[in-house]
């Protein structure tokens, strides 16, 4: 019988989840709001997994992907997250354990953005890379010798925390789509996505400024990780990997940067083969990993 995992991805503006397959296919999805606190929070995914069972008795583990700083280990959240989450600072993710027969497995979204290149995408012909997760934050993930390196605080990869310059805010306020989208809004007083500020960048001086920062200040981040890390690639992850010209304009900004400052190396990008599925997939394959399933 093929064995089924339900993957859990916990975003900054909404719970996805899916029940996935041995070869990664993805059987069912269901998608919820952020709920407004930690027992409504618990509530939820203790409802995920009893749906997931219902519809599919042959489930057999749960991977969680979050935002934040997280330890797998102890499935305690210590760093901050997304606003819509900060009542998980502090808090144990494994108390959903008590709620379940099944295994539940948890790492950060970075991470498993990488992870689930690693088991069947971008990533499987790389030892040495980085991951940069886009939305409502900016995660990322260290990968050497072909698996997900933590670090000390396993933090490692969270580029999104760093600050550029002293006076200027983190690369997540930067270049996360939605503080892309708040800036944007913050000038016009009207909302509209990157790329469609893009398209209106001839006639819209807000709309140009935000795209320019976006592009550059992503450039300048993937810039400074290689140097820091000198990986094979850099891998795109995120909702917004579905806009055909950003990955164009990503490259150009990059090969402009590089010409402009004479630097010896232009990073090599590639998106997610999963884009916004990849952090679900990863949640799984680490599941799959942690409890050899």
């Amino acid at each position: 019988m093929t064995k089924l995992y339900l993957g859990i991805d916990v975003g900054g503006t909404s719970i996805k989840s899916g029940v996935v397959d041995e070869g990664a296919r993805i059987l069912s999805r269901e998608r919820l709001p952020i709920p407004p606190d930690f027992d409504a929070f618990q509530d939820a995914l203790a409802g995920l997994i009893a749906r997931a069972q219902a519809q599919f008795p042959a489930l057999c583990g749960v991977g969680i992907s979050s935002c934040g700083g997280i330890d797998p280990a102890s499935g305690v959240v210590f760093a901050k997250l997304a606003p819509s989450l900060n009542y998980l600072i502090g808090r144990q993710y494994y108390e959903i354990r008590r709620r379940t027969n099944l295994p539940v497995a948890l790492e950060k979204d970075g991470n498993c953005a990488a992870l689930g290149e690693i088991w069947c995408g971008a990533a499987q012909d790389l030892q040495n890379f980085l991951t940069l997760v886009l939305g409502s934050g900016l995660g990322g993930a260290l990968c050497i010798g072909g698996k997900v390196f933590s670090g000390a605080h396993f933090l490692a990869g969270d580029i999104g925390y760093a600050y550029p310059a002293p006076a200027g805010g983190s690369y997540g306020q930067q270049i996360a789509p939605v503080e892309v989208e708040n800036r944007y809004f913050a000038r016009t007083g009207e909302r509209r996505t990157i790329p469609e500020m893009y398209d209106r960048r001839a006639q819209d001086p807000a709309a140009a400024a935000c795209v320019a920062e976006f592009f550059d200040g992503l450039a300048n981040t993937i810039l400074t990780m290689q140097y820091v890390a000198d990986p094979q690639a850099f891998l795109i992850g995120g909702g917004i990997t579905a806009w055909p010209q950003l990955l164009v304009e990503l490259q150009a900004s990059l090969a402009r940067l590089v010409a402009e400052r004479d630097g010896p190396i232009l990073p090599q990008v590639r998106l997610c083969v999963h884009r916004n599925d990849a952090n679900l997939l990863g949640a799984v394959y680490n599941c799959k990993e942690t409890f050899g399933l």
